[in-house]
């Protein structure tokens, strides 16, 4: 009789396709647009108005959703990898496969647009072919023509910024407890020196931009990723939706005693919470909100592997880019007639920022399908060589196991 071997877990593995992150995704993704898509004043309207505009305002923590999400599936992806051949070569070659073509493809259009649509670069092009435009505190407002917004692309330029160093941590480090050590550490390192740079009076802006000061959610995400490859995962998504409720309930205290905007706020202390903890708060929080949609028979996990939701997550990244053109070029201009026409802002701001959206994930699922997908298909000469099971060994963690869904 041929002896088996005995597979550890699958979390141990580290392999293997999470459905439920595609609906995860497509949370954050929808947080974003809609924040973006349906933004206005509400202080005018009625008590329902008034509501739905401050649900809508925590949209802008999409963002902070989609770092620890990255962090979390990238850093799988090289742990899993990383005594694998071709480390490097392979893991930038799959990101740039991943991430250039609609990025640079979105400004090289623009580019060409420019004398067409008398646009002004101000000098922030050049910044945004090196992923360096969050150096720049203009980038938050910019705008290079009438109705035509960027300012979302600084995120793009702190996860690049990121991954072009993480991997060459994990592949001096590499142990699973020294990087576990280390992701924490880091992350530490990373909410001290925001509190120490508020004490000093730095700007906010220039705190949320950077990326060594917002590094704490991506390494967490990659904190993350080493604990569901270790023996403390089960006792982790235990405690996970009592962690996502802390943290819910703390944000949400937050802006009823300090408001959404406090990171602004001439308070000292509002602006050092909303500067300093509330990132490491929410990366936390998300952290345990992704480890409970793992959990087998949560209804998290249920809710996150509804098709509706992985749809929009399957096309995150081009809507995500894409979004803020049409929202740009047409929100105002519908906005206007559409009052003209009804007298009814509230269904102005419905109808334009709908329609607007609706482009956007248009033109994101045509991208993905009829141009991104050429790019994605070269992946496969850079893929990952798993070794045998057998190479499981002193951590028990599956270095070498297949690596989790590219992101």
């Amino acid at each position: 009789m041929r002896a088996t071997i005995a597979l550890p877990p699958a979390h141990l593995r580290g392999s293997g396709y999470l459905k439920p992150l595609d609906g995860v995704r497509g949370v954050a993704i929808l947080m974003v647009i809609c924040f973006h898509a349906f933004s206005s004043n509400v202080a005018a309207g009625g008590p329902a108005v008034r509501f739905i505009g401050g649900l809508l305002g925590y949209g802008f923590f999409g963002v902070d959703l989609f770092f620890v999400l990255s962090g979390f599936l990238i850093t799988g992806i090289l742990v899993d990898s990383v005594e694998g051949p071709g480390f490097f070569q392979r893991f930038y070659a799959r990101r740039a496969l991943r991430i250039f073509p609609l990025y640079y493809g979105l400004l090289f259009l623009l580019f060409l647009l420019t004398p067409v649509l008398h646009l002004q670069w101000h000098g922030m092009g050049w910044l945004m072919l090196a992923y360096l435009q969050n150096m720049n505190k203009g980038i938050a407002n910019f705008s290079p023509g009438a109705g035509l917004a960027l300012n979302h692309l600084w995120s793009l330029a702190i996860e690049e910024q990121f991954y072009l160093a993480w991997p060459a941590v994990i592949f001096l480090v590499r142990g699973r407890r020294r990087l576990l050590w280390t992701t924490l550490l880091l992350s530490a390192a990373s909410l001290m020196l925001r509190i120490w740079l508020i004490s000093k009076g730095v700007s906010p802006l220039a705190i949320h931009l950077n990326t060594v000061t917002r590094a704490d959610s991506l390494l967490l995400g990659g904190a993350l990723a080493l604990l569901y490859r270790s023996d403390y995962w089960e006792r982790w998504i235990k405690i996970a939706p009592w962690g996502f409720l802390l943290a819910a309930v703390t944000v949400v205290l937050s802006i009823a005693v300090l408001g959404a905007e406090s990171s602004q706020d001439t308070s000292f202390a509002s602006r050092l919470w909303a500067n300093g903890p509330r990132y490491t708060v929410l990366a936390l929080g998300f952290g345990c909100l992704i480890a409970w949609s793992l959990k087998p028979g949560s209804v998290c996990g249920w809710l996150f592997e509804r098709r509706w939701l992985r749809f929009f997550g399957k096309y995150s990244y081009g809507i995500y880019v894409i979004h803020m053109v049409p929202l740009g070029l047409l929100v105002g201009l519908q906005r206007g007639s559409i009052v003209r026409w009804t007298h009814s802002k509230l269904l102005a701001v419905v109808v334009s920022g709908g329609v607007s959206l609706a482009l956007a994930i248009g033109a994101a699922y045509l991208s993905f399908h009829f141009y991104e997908k050429r790019f994605l298909r070269l992946k496969a000469f850079f893929d990952y060589a798993p070794k045998p099971v057998a190479a499981f060994d002193k951590e028990r963690a599956g270095v070498s196991a297949p690596h989790l869904v590219d992101s």
